[in-house]
């Protein structure tokens, strides 16, 4: 079984009263464990791609099973639980919170994923 299945996934945008098909019918399988790179050029869609996968965007069609769960079938706040109990992510700008120190925003998360459980 699979960690991540994504089948024809699709993601567009309307601009200016135009259609933007940044992804069209992407398919893949990541097994857990298995190291990928994800490469192309500026404005490919790489980073759309990666926000989509993880729900931090919604896809226009297609599905993403994560684990055995369809994020597309989840509610926002289950998908946020998803993300902070069982993905991780590095991004390329820094998103911190200005009022906590360097550290206290590297723990946060685990913090917030350690509270829930306990509730």
């Amino acid at each position: 079984m699979s960690s991540l299945v994504v089948k024809d996934l699709c993601k567009s945008y309307v601009a200016n009263k135009k259609q933007n098909n940044v992804l069209r019918n992407i398919s893949f399988q990541i097994q857990e464990g298995e190291m990928v790179s994800i490469m192309g050029p500026s404005g490919s869609g790489k980073t759309t791609l990666l926000y989509t996968v993880s729900g931090m965007d919604s896809m226009t069609a297609g599905s993403v099973d994560f684990f055995g769960k369809e994020l597309s079938k989840l509610k926002a706040n289950d998908i946020s639980e998803v993300r902070l109990n069982e993905m991780g992510f590095v991004f390329q700008q820094m998103y911190m919170l200005k009022n906590l120190s360097v550290y206290d925003n590297i723990i946060l998360p685990a913090y917030q994923s350690k509270a829930q459980k306990m509730l």
